[in-house]
């Protein structure tokens, strides 16, 4: 049982009742095959070595001299910041076929002043590594120093905005900045280099441009001074990547900044989650781009469109879901895959959460992104069909030696199918012969069914038109891969109208899995060294009939339908049936490294569990690990050598069943049916007021004195002759308090108050209200900077001392994707004139923000968690606070009849089955009719957020 507290903060806001065309030639060596090589960068990368790990040509990249696939995605473990949970996400991106993670580090998380670098807690690159190790999992690993990735400043720590130098140059006081953080972060990477680790690649910057495009000096000597510094420091097995906001081949070329392996990003449908059934039509322009900028490479794609985020104010992480679901990987990834793309990275596969004030103003708590792996971890429908994508691509080598045959429609003269609305890519390996044939809708507004024939060329029949009878049906918004002449085991496919899922031999027996959408007709022609004893079982939607030295299979698809003959399985499955299958390998066989380099066949095929995590062997049992979410029954299908099964460590009766699997049943632990969570509307809160700033005899004289009369950044005050921007007094993230003293008369106050996108604030004078107001926020346009006037009553003026109290809640940094010095857009008054007749001004301005500022003790949960409300000032957010002498008898359901801040504080218990993994949230029916800010802390985590 574990004690859970809960500070839920309602901060009204308001009066409220409630709640160049041209290719670099490096050195190469030629294999025994006479495969053409390229080793990573310069003649001197590797110190005089000959025995390269990671490698590549212009096909794929090599790694130990076998071809590998590279299916990743991207994963930020700060936000998830628990380890122990990391190896939960990536044995999910394993099980599900990734065998690549890509990561971005956080510069602002690991220094959070000038003289502090930690790769402690939650930043702890050494705990990651380690995990991707033990799980089996590639990194490719992306520290910035800049990383966009919509976190405050873009990964630029906050105090770096009081720099003179403009960031992302090689401006000497910038270097100054980044240099310790890259430094040690190469240096914490370098033991974990492949082969010794599973990082592959280091990436430089991020997102960057060049002289030419953006007319600033100093940008390739950055980027080359990124490089080196990483090269210097132990980063030398391994190469360096660049990520291009396009294909515009920078640093692509031959000069300063040259990485070794260039690619770039593509979000073909952007950010508009507000449309999420309006779909962009599919560009063919990779391939051409990458024989322009890089042919002697693989075409890599490092950050392609995974989902979206949402913003302010904008629809929500389902629909962006819904823009990005398991259609559009079926569609736009295939696409890629007619590219001829051997390195995918899908931004973002898991998303997870925006922890404290570490967004930036754009976007709010949540970072789900519709990805494929939830915010709260639960696996999508979306995960399912990058399943069968890589699967496939594991399984199919010859995919990575392809070139292009042709490609077109029956209108461009290329005419693969019988139909216009067909639009074919016939790729063609010459390993084995394969064809590959990546079929899709000529444009992306058809959404209604294409049913048409495919011409395929086949080595023992010639050309072929297939299906024999009835035709190949794509829905509308569907896209397949479909085969000629391929080989798994001793049989081939000569051709099928089915996708491949996988495929897999046990005791000499070829199995493979095909499928198509339920209901659709599929046929395969298989040959095989015998077909006797031809059967099937299972559904009986499909047919087999021996055809001269084949086998036919013909018929629609539903459920699983199992046709054997002589040493040949093949599944043939409904997609949604074939989706049910993982493929683990035997963690403790001999043929399988640890990273599962290719070929990248299955050891054991199993149907049913919600997660297969993993499996090991003992003597003829299987252990399997995985989850359920319901009793489930398990169909193994592995060799025969195995008798006996346990889940989890228990034992599983199992007997053969009629589908020739060992097949057993797994019950759903009753006690977790029985869960108890408790109703936040029943238990005990308590609250305080968290704003002792109003009363008449608060002492602010503690506080940080606001003193600057000048700043270096570009973006200067409006008026007023201190500089009152929080960043300049060590205050980088959150909300402050603002208290501006003057003696003598005014008649009003002039404010110019800037915190980013939905920003708020509020003003008093003397405690008494004077007005609030809210920023705004929809897509990417909205208002980060207000400015009221007051008008002053003389009934709230004093004789002696006055003070203005300005309470503000800003929403994170901006980025600086653009290279301007945008991230120093300043949080705090950008400006004031106090009214006066007799030109009267403020004596002081004096500042609250987070407790200790850039030098917080709270290393565990890092810099940008708290801000400078009371109640985060003396830790009432923290487990362990005594809040006995608060008031016993209010609730945040009451909520509140004035402007203010109150904090409401509970505990309460958990007792959650030991071995569980249950998703819980804060679920607040909050008062939409009066405008409120509220944050919500969790054991001492700001949990999220919310504006209305």
């Amino acid at each position: 049982m574990k004690r859970h507290f809960l500070t839920y903060v309602l901060c009204a806001s308001y009066l409220s009742n409630g709640l160049g065309l041209g290719f670099e030639k490096r050195q190469s060596t030629v294999d025994n095959s006479g495969q053409y090589i390229l080793p990573v960068g310069s003649p001197d990368f590797y110190n005089g070595q000959s025995d390269a790990s990671v490698t590549f040509d212009q096909h794929s990249l090599l790694l130990d001299g076998k071809r590998v696939m590279f299916f990743s995605g991207e994963f930020h473990p700060f936000r998830l910041p628990a380890p122990e949970l990391w190896k939960d996400v990536l044995q999910k991106f394993k099980a599900a076929g990734f065998n690549g993670v890509s990561v971005y580090w956080h510069w602002g998380l690991t220094a959070p002043n000038a003289k502090e670098v930690r790769f402690t807690q939650h930043n702890d690159l050494k705990k990651f590594y380690e995990t991707a190790k033990e799980v089996g999992v590639l990194v490719v690993v992306r520290p910035g120093p800049y990383v966009n990735a919509e976190t405050a400043g873009g990964g630029i720590p906050g105090w770096v905005t009081n720099i003179a130098g403009r960031a992302r140059t090689n401006a000497t006081d910038y270097r100054e900045a980044w240099l310790p953080y890259i430094e040690g972060f190469a240096r914490e990477t370098a033991p974990y280099q492949y082969p010794d680790g599973p990082v592959i690649a280091i990436q430089s910057e991020n997102e960057y441009a060049t002289t030419a495009q953006q007319h600033i000096p100093g940008l390739d000597e950055h980027m080359q001074d990124i490089i080196d510094t990483l090269r210097k420091n132990g980063i030398t097995k391994v190469p360096t990547i660049h990520n291009d906001r396009g294909p515009s081949g920078q640093y692509a070329m031959k000069g300063p900044g040259k990485v070794d392996l260039y690619g770039w990003d593509g979000y073909p449908l952007g950010f508009d989650c507000d449309k999420p059934t309006q779909w962009n039509e599919l560009s063919t322009q990779a391939d051409t781009s990458h024989q322009r900028w890089n042919p002697a490479e693989p075409l890599a794609l490092f950050e392609w469109q995974g989902g979206s985020f949402s913003y302010w104010s904008g629809p929500g992480y389902d629909d962006c879901f819904q823009l990005i679901n398991e259609q559009f990987a079926n569609v736009y990834y295939k696409n890629n895959y007619a590219a001829g793309a051997s390195l995918q990275n899908l931004y973002m596969t898991y998303g997870g959460t925006n922890w404290g004030n570490m967004h930036t103003h754009t976007i709010y708590s949540s970072y789900d992104y519709g990805a494929a792996i939830r915010e709260d971890r639960t696996l999508s429908p979306k995960l399912d069909e990058l399943k069968l994508q890589s699967y496939f691509l594991h399984a199919s080598p010859d995919y990575l030696t392809v070139g292009r045959i042709g490609n077109g429609t029956v209108g461009a003269g290329t005419a693969y199918s019988d139909s216009v609305d067909i639009y074919t890519t016939h790729l063609h390996s010459p390993t084995h012969g394969t064809n590959f044939y990546i079929v899709r809708q000529v444009t992306n507004q058809k959404t209604t069914n294409t049913d048409f024939k495919l011409r395929v060329n086949t080595t023992e029949f010639g050309e072929l038109t297939v299906p024999r009878n009835g035709s190949i049906t794509l829905a509308g918004r569907e896209s397949k891969i479909l085969v000629s002449d391929y080989v798994f085991g001793a049989s081939s496919l000569v051709y099928s109208t089915a996708e491949i899922m996988t495929w897999a031999t046990f005791d000499d027996v070829d199995n493979i899995i095909v499928y198509a959408l339920k209901g659709q007709y599929v046929e395969l022609l298989v040959s095989a060294k015998s077909i006797s004893q031809l059967s099937r079982t299972g559904s009986n939607s499909v047919t087999a009939k021996v055809d001269g030295k084949s086998v036919l299979i013909s018929g629609t698809t539903s459920g699983l339908s199992i046709i054997s003959f002589g040493k040949t399985r093949v599944f043939v499955a409904d997609k949604k049936s074939a989706s049910a299958f993982w493929s683990p390998k035997i963690a403790n066989e001999g043929r399988h490294t640890q990273y599962d380099v290719a070929p990248d066949v299955p050891s054991v095929l199993i149907r049913g569990p919600y997660l297969v995590r993993g499996v090991s062997a003992h003597g003829s049992t299987l252990a399997i690990t995985g989850d359920i979410n319901g009793t489930t029954t398990l169909d193994i299908f592995a060799p025969s050598k195995y008798h006996s099964v346990t889940w989890n460590g228990e034992n599983v009766r199992v007997k053969k069943s009629e589908l020739g699997s060992l097949q057993g049943v797994v019950e759903f632990p009753r006690e977790l049916g029985a869960v108890h969570v408790p109703s936040m509307a029943e238990v005990q809160w308590s609250c305080a007021d968290s704003l002792p700033e109003l009363a008449l005899d608060f002492d602010d004289s503690g506080w940080v004195l606001a003193n600057k009369t000048s700043t270096k950044r570009p973006q200067q005050p409006f008026e007023g002759k201190n500089v009152l921007y929080s960043s300049e007094y060590g205050f980088h993230a959150g909300q402050w308090v603002w208290r501006g003293h003057f003696k003598g008369s005014a008649q009003g106050v002039e404010l110019a108050i800037q915190g980013g996108f939905s920003f708020g604030y509020t003003a008093f004078l003397n405690g008494h209200f004077l007005g609030s107001g809210e920023g705004t926020s929809h897509s990417q346009d909205g208002v980060d900077i207000l400015r009221p006037t007051f008008n002053f009553t003389q009934d709230i003026l004093r004789d002696d001392d006055n003070v203005i109290t300005v309470i503000h809640d800003s929403t994170g940094m901006n980025q600086d994707y653009n290279l301007n010095d945008e991230f120093k857009t300043p949080r705090g008054i950008r400006g004031y004139r106090l009214l006066s007749q007799t030109s009267n001004d403020f004596t002081e301005w004096r500042l609250s923000g987070n407790f200790g500022g850039e030098n917080a003790p709270d290393s565990v949960r890092g810099p940008y968690n708290e801000g400078g409300w009371w109640y985060e000032r003396v830790g009432a957010h923290l487990p362990g606070f005594d809040a006995s002498t608060w008031n016993q008898s209010c609730s945040p359901l009451q909520g509140m009849s004035t402007a203010g801040v109150t904090v409401y504080r509970t505990v309460f218990d958990l007792d959650l089955p030991r071995g569980s993994d249950i998703p819980l949230a804060f679920d607040f029916a909050l008062d939409t009719g009066h405008p409120h800010r509220v944050l919500v802390y969790a054991n001492g985590w700001q949990f999220g957020r919310q504006v209305d």
